[in-house]
């Protein structure tokens, strides 16, 4: 009888253990594979940034799919170019978290969450020397999908 309740208190005690060491280290994870996302984001804005620089929209034309969403904007906040839909369908992006802050420093981000579809985008927006906005979009699940 003793040694069922010594048992008992061992295995739940061993469980929450192990649950407790399965969700610092998801979350950890988590943390660690987000931060390698945005990086590679920022990274893939200043490299397709420099091309625009040079080839202008004609780098569009050219361009492969990408995972990330691609979006360039002009200094009053009207869509040139969008890589997901007709720019010409886009309101007008003067307004957005991300532009506001590249248009006064230069670069700017921000993180939307979407609790229908439980993702996370990550926007990254770089000012050109014309005055213009690149914006590199990323989605990620969340830690729960």
């Amino acid at each position: 009888m003793m040694t069922k309740r010594i048992f008992r208190s061992m295995f739940l005690l061993a469980a929450v253990i192990l649950t407790a060491c399965l969700i610092l280290i998801m979350g950890v994870l988590y943390q660690y594979f987000s931060s390698r996302h945005n990086s590679e984001i920022v990274s893939e804005t200043h490299y397709i940034a420099a091309a625009v620089e040079t080839q202008g929209m004609n780098y569009f034309n050219t361009l492969t799919t990408s995972s990330n969403r691609i979006t360039w904007i002009d200094a009053d906040g009207t869509v040139l170019y969008d890589s997901a839909v007709t720019a010409q369908d886009l309101e007008n992006h003067a307004t957005r978290e991300e532009i506001q802050k590249a248009l006064n420093s230069g670069k700017g981000e921000s993180t939307r969450y979407s609790s229908t579809l439980s993702q996370k985008t990550y926007n990254y927006a770089l000012q050109l020397k014309d005055g213009t906005i690149l914006r590199v979009s990323g989605t990620y699940y969340s830690i729960f999908t």
